[in-house]
């Protein structure tokens, strides 16, 4: 298979929010592959010296913070493309300040590039923007993005996926892209997306369990799961080359083949026990409300209820096609996850402490 960088224009300048975390890290590789002259980045903390970061220009701000719009208007200043990787996934007890991040910082973001004439923006959002549907039947990109409503995370999307069309609407010099994977993963980001789901509670009592005990625990699962994943790079070289051929509109990103309720379980090394979805949300919810768990039960909605996502309109219009299956993503992800690897550095980290995991 062809280098998917290869075709990356030279001496673009690039603008990442986001940059420190899950796909921004894969897309610093990307890009220093790729051959862009610039690329900048926007945290709420300066990475480490690594050579992963080392030739970015970053900037330091906390996009829920009205004071971040002095930051992002130096940030976005003479950029060819801004890419909008930042995304915050906890505290999931506090959606007003999620929201603040998610939503009004996508609102900074777009009025920045838009007051500074940048030509391309491209908004990293999620499959959790579609409404509901079933699962036997993938969707294309003109599903309707109404979203999973019990879902802060898909609330959140839908939110700023609809600033992001009244931008477009409004800017139509601008050439405006947007992403739609399904479940990204990585083994860098193995331990902090760990901790996020399940907690450090939770995260340590499965580490210190035995290969042959964790492999016949049981996972209570319901019957209606479909999930997909998506490795972090193969994001990464969609998104560069959506910058290279400057491609508008909407575009999913998945893999095959999905995982039902029974691969999922084989693929986190557990047997399944069925289980009805009520159920499991039940319990869910009692652990997210005992501080057990950071996960509350709207993820469970979203796996539950959205479809699966076809990605036709990627593979031919940018000629993007990803180099791994979803299932050995999940597996790769999950031996990570037991070997403790993927919690160094700033990928995923907050900005008050490990309580808080933060935006991208």
């Amino acid at each position: 298979m062809p280098d998917q960088t290869s075709g990356l224009l030279p001496g673009l300048t690039v603008a990442v929010t986001g940059a420190s975390g899950n796909v921004g890290t894969a897309l610093l590789r990307a890009l220093a592959d790729g051959g862009a002259a610039q690329v900048r980045g926007l945290a709420r903390r300066r990475p480490p010296d690594t050579a992963r970061y080392a030739d970015v220009h970053w900037y330091l701000t906390d996009l829920g913070e009205p004071d971040s719009e002095e930051v992002l208007a130096e940030f976005v200043h003479d950029a060819d493309v801004v890419v909008h990787l930042a995304w915050a996934l906890q505290p999931g007890r506090e959606p007003e300040r999620l929201r603040r991040v998610n939503v009004d910082g996508t609102q900074r973001v777009l009025d920045a590039a838009g007051a500074a004439g940048v030509p391309h923006v491209l908004h990293m959002s999620s499959l959790g923007v579609y409404s509901p549907g079933p699962p036997s039947r993938r969707i294309q990109e003109d599903w309707p993005t109404e979203g999973v409503p019990s879902s802060q995370y898909s609330r959140d999307k839908v939110a700023a996926e609809t600033l992001v069309r009244d931008f477009a609407a409004g800017h139509p010099e601008v050439t405006v892209s947007v992403t739609r994977p399904t479940l990204v993963l990585q083994p860098d980001a193995a331990s902090e997306i760990g901790r996020y789901f399940l907690g450090d509670l939770l995260l340590g009592a499965t580490r210190m369990l035995p290969g042959p005990v964790a492999r016949v625990l049981p996972l209570p699962l319901p019957g209606g799961l479909h999930l997909s994943f998506v490795h972090a790079d193969d994001v990464a070289q969609a998104l560069v080359r959506i910058m290279d051929q400057r491609a508008p509109g909407a575009f999913n990103l998945s893999t095959d083949p999905a995982l039902d309720a029974d691969g999922l379980a084989a693929a986190l090394g557990a047997f399944r026990v069925p289980m009805p979805a009520f159920v499991v949300r039940a319990a869910l919810d009692a652990a997210f409300r005992a501080h057990l768990v950071p996960t509350e039960p709207g993820w469970l909605d979203l796996g539950l209820g959205v479809p699966l996502l076809e990605w036709a309109k990627a593979r031919t219009v940018l000629g993007w096609t990803p180099r791994r299956r979803g299932p050995d993503v999940l597996r790769e992800f999950v031996a990570a996850l037991g070997r403790g690897e993927g919690g160094d550095g700033p990928l995923l980290q907050p900005a008050g402490g490990p309580a808080e995991p933060p935006a991208g």
